[in-house]
């Protein structure tokens, strides 16, 4: 992949709106309506334990929206979120179409511009690439969800041997249901070009299977660590987490701190099956500003010592 992710994402302006704001508010209005309105959707059965649906909007488009629900069995929302779905290193567990990604831009604690490759299909298609904007959002009742939309921008200019997709909407929402959580993907992209069969078919069945094979390795490795939701926005800039896949299982967290000194946050971290309670992390700082103290229950607590600096908190198996 020529995009390469920077060392230190964050604009300079971190906290802000990302210049795209707008596009994505309107997209997570739209993903709503669509999340709450079953008319004109045709049911495609159940696979893998995943109800289907999709839906032909677009005369234009080829390939469908397409929509997966499934039931994840002793999951919260945010830990899925965070921990199964949006951390890059354990996508690649579920996500057998998804290349590469990275990260060109933090706006803020919830909002990117990313970068993404998709793999192509040997003698029919071409690898595709997308540029956009994801953004999460935590509601009141404990539900929560991600919404992504392509956008333009001359940070990620088209890249040799690709062609560039368009995200028209990329949507998950995560409903508590009780301890269980019902987990919905809802998912529309044009390829651009001539689209052979195969590729539309693999678009509109595989695609919303990934619900139910996120599910599953939550099932079989729980979740990657995770920076704990808080509804503030604290003076430390969080530039990004990376995650090393099992069975290797290193999570890094990368920070600037900010003038708040003695600033605190959490790094929340799988007793259950990602690390045993009888083995639990090793957490080491690089650089500095911040001290990291674990409590052998699942949480690590980060605080600030000094401001202007970068670290990063790392955290391996015991």
């Amino acid at each position: 992949m020529a995009l390469e992710e920077p060392a230190l994402p964050a604009v300079p302006e971190y906290p802000s709106r990302s210049p795209w704001n707008s596009e994505i508010e309107g997209t997570r209005e739209r993903f709503l309506r669509e999340l709450g309105d079953y008319s004109g959707w045709k049911p495609m059965g159940e696979k893998q334990g995943v109800k289907l649906w999709r839906k032909y909007d677009d005369d234009n488009n080829p390939i469908p929206c397409v929509r997966g629900e499934t039931i994840v069995k002793n999951a919260s929302p945010y830990a899925f979120l965070a921990g199964v779905v949006q951390m890059p290193g354990m996508r690649k567990l579920w996500d057998p179409r998804t290349e590469q990604g990275c990260m060109l831009q933090r706006f803020s604690r919830n909002e990117v511009l990313f970068y993404a490759v998709t793999k192509g299909k040997r003698f029919i298609a071409s690898p595709r690439d997308i540029v956009g904007v994801q953004k999460d959002y935590v509601e009141r009742d404990g539900s929560c969800m991600i919404v992504q939309k392509s956008v333009e921008t001359d940070v990620a200019p088209e890249q040799a041997g690709m062609r560039r997709a368009t995200l028209d909407l990329s949507g998950w929402h995560f409903e508590p249901q009780g301890e269980d959580l019902k987990v919905t993907y809802i998912f529309r992209i044009g390829l651009g070009g001539m689209i052979p069969n195969a590729l539309v078919s693999m678009a509109t069945t595989e695609t919303p299977l990934c619900t139910g094979r996120a599910r599953d390795t939550f099932y079989e490795y729980g979740y990657a660590p995770y920076i704990r939701h808080t509804p503030d926005e604290p003076s430390t800039i969080f530039q990004k987490e990376t995650f090393k896949s099992p069975p290797i299982r290193e999570y890094q967290c990368t920070v600037t701190t900010g003038q708040q000194i003695g600033e605190t946050f959490e790094i929340a971290y799988d007793l259950r099956r990602m690390y045993r309670p009888e083995g639990g992390v090793q957490v080491a700082v690089k650089g500095e500003g911040v001290q990291a103290v674990d409590d052998g229950k699942g949480t690590v607590r980060v605080q600030t010592t000094e401001s202007g600096k970068t670290a990063t908190v790392v955290l391996t198996p015991r």
